[in-house]
């Protein structure tokens, strides 16, 4: 199996992007609301923080894999950056293939690229291994609020 790991162009949202996401969790109605999508895609694409990684397979040419980088300008570490790894999924049936490694070891690099000093991401403790094998190392506490009922939030 081949694939190429590149930018996120536009066309990749029609080419399983979101089939492969959905791999991760819950998409939502953007599947079927082209406004919604169209206004989202805009957002995300019209944000140079915001960088989007997708591994295409280059025999079927869909979307197998995907994260997201975003880069954080901090007031601390004068003035540094941080860089944010979000949403990494892997498209069903194309685990264990080496595309999540590629993607990441990609994201890593546009980090140092953008002069991030380090880089944060939170994960289920069943995948923690597979971050630890690419130099990622156990920090802290990750804490959580959801604020939106729709997607699971218990409001007190």
């Amino acid at each position: 199996m081949s694939f190429l790991v590149r930018k996120i162009t536009e066309k990749d949202f029609d080419n399983g992007f979101f089939e492969t996401l959905s791999n991760l969790t819950v998409v939502g109605d953007i599947y079927s609301n082209d406004e919604l999508k169209r206004d989202v895609i805009g957002k995300v694409l019209g944000d140079q923080n915001y960088i989007i990684i997708v591994a295409e397979d280059l025999e079927s040419k869909k979307i197998i894999g995907t994260a997201t980088l975003l880069i954080e300008q901090k007031f601390i570490h004068n003035g540094g950056k941080v860089g944010h790894i979000e949403d990494v999924a892997t498209r069903k049936g194309f685990e264990g293939r080496g595309v999540g490694r590629k993607i990441i070891n990609e994201l890593i690099k546009l980090a140092r690229e953008q002069g991030c000093y380090k880089i944060i991401l939170d994960c289920d403790a069943k995948v923690a291994k597979f971050y630890e094998k690419l130099g990622f190392a156990k920090k802290g506490i990750m804490m959580r609020m959801d604020l939106n009922a729709k997607f699971g939030a218990i409001y007190l």
